[in-house]
């Protein structure tokens, strides 16, 4: 018997190259912060629209947040970074809807 014909020892690694969605969400909230420390004008039009400064992006490049992670950034408001940023933690990790539904079904 070949290494060829041996497939039941082969392992996919397709679950080491898939994303880890939270990891993404981390990131992503961390490029925003940092985005509107750096910038005066970013920082403005976060804490005025975050749901226009997260799709508008910042220096030419896109945050990738999902619709419901956008829905909740939007909800946010905030009248200082600090204020924005601790928002920001509690309502990214809150679980979504779709978790607290599966989570209510026994």
């Amino acid at each position: 018997m070949t290494m060829l014909n041996r497939t039941s020892e082969i392992k996919p690694v397709t679950s080491y190259l898939q994303p880890d969605p939270v990891a993404i969400m981390r990131r992503e909230c961390s490029r925003l912060i940092h985005a509107a420390v750096v910038s005066k004008r970013f920082r403005a039009r976060l804490l005025t629209d975050p749901l226009q400064a997260v799709e508008a992006g910042y220096g030419g490049e896109q945050f990738m947040f999902t619709r419901e992670e956008k829905a909740r950034i939007r909800a946010i408001q905030a009248d200082t970074l600090e204020d924005f940023a601790a928002q920001l933690v509690r309502v990214i990790e809150a679980p979504a809807a779709v978790e607290l539904a599966y989570l209510s079904n026994p």
